[in-house]
């Protein structure tokens, strides 16, 4: 009989789709073992996963009784796509020998104070930056960094709790609510003064800021899809992006692609990252590197035709070669399009004619992510999202004007 590889897939939201996981595994000729969280999403998955593959589910369950029936397993490679499981999956890695981040670079792969701090250890990028774990610490980060600033979350995604200021009395009084239990909303327990990186002038929809996925294995490190941004909602909330062909230059393209390997390299990041990199007036500047893929990649690499992240992350996870795809200078334009509620809304009020969106040109799919009565709020980021427009255009122009359509279009209502 021949022998099958093992991949372990540590499985939360964020994930790939399961079936999409069950193509690549045929091609890969591999076994597919999941293990799953013990969130709801994870949990609800398994009768799915288990059609796939095995099932290795982690509730009620001590991680030595987990890693005894993963060695029985005899696996191959490790692999997550869920920032919430970087660390489990780190941990798991090392207990099992298997090839992934290792635990001493942990630190600087998952929290933005210590991935600065190795940055700019190894030339990569300077930026002030102190981390603050309770209000009263605040005239000593002021000091340090000074203003204009961002305050961010020391560990987290979706861009939480991420908030520009101007002034002391702004930072003071940003910083106070990020630490206040009682007002409803996501609370930190230490987050990071960062100096805020200004973009350069970029007309919307357009955002100042691209995203490179990245794989690793050593010394050897490729760029293997670049996302381009749309222009954020206030204050830092994401509204999607778009490949393979971007708007951005092929040269800077490429001095953008070339800055995210050499900040994967520093980080000792093993498998796929994903950078996210400001264009500022002076050059690119890193803005985050994230120890996983990133989200909607895959997605849009296989509608524009222009590579296969999710193939290329489970080959480097089971040590196989990879082929790894050029700057893209044509083609068509996938695009996943993010709409966010107004910043002063706190309840979804009524939904009444999606159908006006998916009526709309070059629109392919439309999900819905909050129902009627749903509480939003612009501090949870980007999980205050609405809705996900999904769609294909043949060029930037036709990718504007969808845009200014999509937002233009009356179907929700908010309180």
């Amino acid at each position: 009989m021949r022998y099958k590889p093992v991949l372990l897939v540590i499985y939360d939201s964020g994930t790939l789709p399961p079936p999409r996981l069950a193509d690549i595994a045929r091609e890969r000729e591999c076994e597919l073992v999941f293990v799953t969280a013990g969130s709801e999403h994870a949990q609800e998955l398994i009768p799915t996963l288990e059609d796939i593959g095995t099932v290795v589910n982690t509730v009620g369950r001590s991680e030595a009784e987990i890693l005894r029936t993963l060695r029985d397993l005899s696996p191959t490679g490790i692999v997550t796509f869920t920032e919430s499981q970087v660390v489990f999956a780190v941990r798991l890695a090392d207990a099992l020998k298997l090839p992934y981040h290792r635990p001493a670079d942990l630190g600087a792969i998952t929290r933005k104070d210590l991935q600065r701090q190795r940055l700019a250890e190894a030339g990569i990028d300077s930026i002030r930056c102190q981390v603050i774990s309770a209000p009263e610490h605040a005239d000593e980060a002021l000091a340090k960094v000074g203003l204009p600033a961002v305050i961010k979350p020391a560990a987290g995604t979706s861009s939480r709790n991420t908030v520009a200021v101007a002034t002391a009395e702004e930072f003071r009084t940003a910083l106070a609510g990020m630490f206040d239990t009682s007002h409803g909303g996501p609370t930190e327990t230490s987050v990071v003064l960062e100096e805020l990186l200004v973009g350069r002038p970029t007309e919307p929809p357009w955002g100042d800021y691209i995203a490179v996925d990245v794989v690793a294995d050593g010394d050897d490190v490729r760029p293997v899809f670049v996302t381009s941004k749309f222009a954020l909602a206030e204050p830092f909330r994401e509204r999607g992006g778009y490949g393979g062909f971007s708007l951005v230059p092929e040269q800077e393209v490429r001095e953008v692609r070339d800055l995210a390997c050499r900040a994967v390299r520093a980080l000792n990041i093993h498998g796929i990252a994903d950078v996210e990199i400001k264009l500022t007036p002076t050059g690119p500047r890193i803005i985050e590197v994230n120890g996983r893929l990133g989200a909607w990649v895959d997605d849009l690499a296989l509608r524009s035709h222009s590579s296969d992240p999710g193939d290329i992350a489970v080959r480097a996870a089971l040590g196989q070669t990879y082929e790894t795809p050029d700057v893209k200078k044509d083609g068509p334009i996938a695009f996943h399009y993010l709409i966010a509620p107004p910043r002063h809304a706190r309840r979804v009020q009524a939904i009444h004619d999606v159908g006006a969106l998916e009526r709309l040109p070059n629109v392919d799919q439309v999900t819905v992510l909050k129902e009627p009565g749903s509480k939003v709020d612009w501090r949870v980021g980007g999980r205050g999202t609405v809705a996900a427009v999904l769609g294909c255009t043949d060029s930037h122009e036709e990718l504007a004007e969808t845009v200014t359509r999509i937002e233009n279009t009356d179907w929700i209502a908010y309180e």
